[in-house]
């Protein structure tokens, strides 16, 4: 958890022109249950990037695989921290070395020459808690704050959320719906915000989404206040 009182937020922020020079798009999850990998192996790739001066795709397929290895999971995707202890375990290969397949296969298993690889990648990262997944409760006032302080500073936060069972977008703004009308959840990467004083709750989060049909968008201070489960960055 980050303090207050650490000096005053700008009112925009946009870190997709810094994905794009690093040649960082978001790529589409197709009909897998693999959001929060897509948006770990997004944050990898940023924060990898950063290191390195210029961007490669990370393979969601092989921490998918390694989540799954550390968690005893059989089923397809992850929680932030099953897919960070994948990560601290066996490292990550690019993507190029292992594909994301269009169907899950449980008994995927990398070759030794791609385990190699992948721990050759394991650099010194670090995951930042700003809000423990609970399903119960959106945002405090203080972890909203800390998720734009975080976005300042020039650095993507991934975020689980009760997502509505069926969306609407106005103009690319996700609508607010009542708690009945949303399900536990999907997971995206808050890549930016901007305070517009006639949005619901004062502005908009822009947004990476690897499901649904448009890989952009935003989401209103409204929505990720109430809908918020869980806030995580890599960094």
């Amino acid at each position: 958890m980050l303090t207050k009182g650490l000096g005053t937020l700008p009112n925009f922020v946009d870190l997709n022109p810094i994905f794009q020079k690093l040649g960082l798009c978001t790529r589409p999850q197709g009909k897998r249950g693999t959001c929060s990998v897509f948006a770990v192996v997004g944050a990898l790739e940023y924060a990898l990037a950063l290191r390195n001066g210029k961007g490669i795709f990370l393979s969601v397929e092989f921490l998918n695989w390694a989540s799954h290895k550390v968690a005893n999971r059989r089923a397809d995707g992850g929680f932030f921290s099953e897919l960070w202890d994948g990560f601290i375990n066996y490292g990550i290969c690019s993507e190029s070395d292992m594909l994301y397949m269009q169907e899950f296969n449980p008994g995927l298993q990398p070759s030794e020459e791609i385990l190699k690889k992948a721990t050759e990648l394991k650099v010194p990262l670090d995951i930042h808690w700003i809000k423990e997944w609970d399903v119960n409760t959106g945002l405090s006032d203080q972890h909203f704050v800390d998720i734009k302080r975080i976005l300042s500073r020039q650095f993507p936060v991934c975020g689980g959320f009760r997502w509505p069972k069926a969306e609407q977008w106005d103009d690319q703004i996700l609508r607010m719906c009542p708690p009945e009308d949303v399900f536990d959840g999907h997971s995206i990467i808050l890549s930016g915000y901007r305070d517009i004083h006639t949005q619901p709750g004062g502005g908009v989060f822009a947004i990476r989404n690897s499901g649904g049909k448009s890989r952009e968008g935003y989401l209103s201070y409204e929505y990720v206040k109430t809908y918020m489960n869980d806030a995580v960055w890599i960094g």
